[in-house]
């Protein structure tokens, strides 16, 4: 990697076009403060009134005002898309619902892990580590696949080493608090097990995304970030069928067909 001045403000850093952007590695995965806080904005059902919440009532228990701030900055900007009218996306309706906390967390974790820095990195070395028997991942790990694709994204062009460094720390820890990884300096696979709900979740959450064929559901890159290959995808698929989706498999063909109308109506069945 070649030398690097000092980074560049923050302020409308990362690629345009593709979102790419070092900052959402850069800082803790707040799971517990998003839990609180996208329940609370459901209560309140206004971004102005959580602001308040969280500053005011200090409703998180943090110490500062800054603290407080930077941790709804962050939450805000990873899951709430609109600050101006109140907005329910499907993980804010899950995590409003009696969905027990493994389930939870698994979707907090698929949704956080659309960030395209987070994405790029599981997909693209992570995941591929994975497959090849790697047993631990460190951070110059991380960094050394930065360095090859630093071309394709001037946000890695534009940071220092430390701070790329940092934010390959920070990505492994990240995984680790989710449970996909283990340890502390030298990071392992950890054994993991996805729940059928949340198999469900991530189903539904891409037929939002227009994906509605069989085949393109279980050939899907969203699998490979929670480390499952085709064989697994479609082995689970199976499992939650036909209580979810209603799936079926003869020779070549396959049929995959929702039972529900909508993710937010497989929600509420959860």
């Amino acid at each position: 990697m070649s030398n690097k001045s000092a980074d560049k403000s923050d302020e409308g850093a990362g690629d345009a076009e593709s979102g790419f952007n070092l900052r959402i590695a850069s800082h803790s995965t707040y799971i517990d403060e998003t839990k609180r806080i996208l329940r609370t904005y459901t209560e309140c059902e206004s971004y102005d009134e959580l602001e308040k919440r969280i500053i005011e009532e200090n409703i998180l228990h943090k110490k500062t005002d800054d603290y407080k701030e930077h941790v709804l900055r962050e939450v805000t900007r990873r899951h709430i898309p609109d600050t101006e009218d109140y907005t329910e996306t499907p993980l804010i309706q899950l995590l409003n619902t009696e969905v027990r906390s493994d389930v939870a967390d698994w979707c907090l974790y698929y949704e956080f892990a659309q960030d395209p820095f987070i994405r790029v990195l599981t997909l693209e070395f992570l995941y591929p580590e994975y497959q090849r028997g790697i047993l631990s991942i460190q951070t110059e790990d991380v960094v050394t696949f930065l360095e090859s694709i630093e071309e394709q994204y001037s946000e890695i062009q534009e940071r220092s080493e430390t701070t790329i460094e940092k934010a390959a720390a920070k990505y492994l820890t990240s995984l680790r608090n989710f449970g996909l990884l283990e340890g502390t300096q030298k990071k392992e696979f950890a054994v993991t097990y996805v729940p059928d709900e949340a198999i469900a979740y991530i189903l539904y959450r891409l037929f939002d995304k227009g994906v509605t064929s069989a085949s393109e559901i279980i050939s899907h890159q969203d699998w490979k970030l929670l480390l499952m290959d085709e064989s697994e995808v479609q082995r689970r698929v199976r499992d939650i069928s036909p209580q979810y989706i209603s799936y079926e498999k003869r020779g070549s063909t396959e049929r995959l067909v929702p039972n529900y109308d909508s993710t937010e109506d497989l929600i509420n069945d959860l």
